[in-house]
């Protein structure tokens, strides 16, 4: 009986161990960088764009059929959460903002990046991204990075876009989740502003 103990006591000792070691596991963390702009072309489309991307080179959104976990005219619950600024020398994406500055249909709004731990989806934290976006842009929002077996990018971000002279400011919502994969750009769009993004492992350095 007490070798029977003793042993259900090492086997225990051991479960709490690997469960220890298991949780002592730090987070991948991952650079993300986005560039937001604005369409100034109201009939430009995305084939368009498509067509201006492949000029630059540029691979673009992978559909996902993954449903949204959110109704569209909801304000999504948030946990936020503040993350270091990604240097601007680690950007992937300065070469295609310079392309849509020469571009005549469309405009850059804010390019911006950070680093964070890849969350599970459901402990996913949003970083507001008002004090990274230029003032006078008209954007506004929070954006999630989370990781299950894929990575997901959850937008929701508002824009208020400048009417024309005597008219009024125009609003339009960006509410999405991606499924991602690393180190390739994803495109994801509005009627009047559109996201591209790029999601790399961090190295530390």
């Amino acid at each position: 009986m007490k070798k029977t103990v003793t042993l259900l006591i090492a086997v225990l000792a051991t479960a709490a161990l690997s469960a220890s070691a298991q949780q002592a596991v730090p987070l991948q963390s991952y650079d993300v960088e986005l560039l937001i702009f604005r369409s100034l072309n109201p009939n430009a489309s995305p084939e368009e764009w498509g067509m201006e991307a492949a000029a630059a080179g540029q691979r673009l959104a992978i559909p996902d059929d993954e449903p949204s976990p959110f109704a569209s005219s909801e304000p999504l619950p948030a946990t936020t959460a503040s993350f270091p600024a990604l240097a601007s020398g680690k950007f992937k994406l300065s070469a295609i903002a310079d392309t849509l500055r020469r571009s005549r249909n469309y405009q850059p709004l804010a390019h911006f990046g950070w680093t964070q731990p890849g969350y599970p989806r459901n402990a996913a934290k949003f970083l507001p991204i008002n004090a990274m976006v230029p003032a006078g842009s008209g954007l506004v929002g929070q954006v999630a990075l989370s990781r299950g077996r894929y990575l997901h990018l959850t937008l929701d971000l508002v824009y208020d876009a400048p009417g024309a002279a005597g008219e009024p400011t125009q609003r339009f919502v960006l509410r999405q989740s991606r499924r991602m994969r690393s180190n390739e750009r994803h495109y994801l769009d509005s009627p009047r502003f559109g996201v591209i993004a790029i999601v790399t492992p961090s190295s530390g350095a």
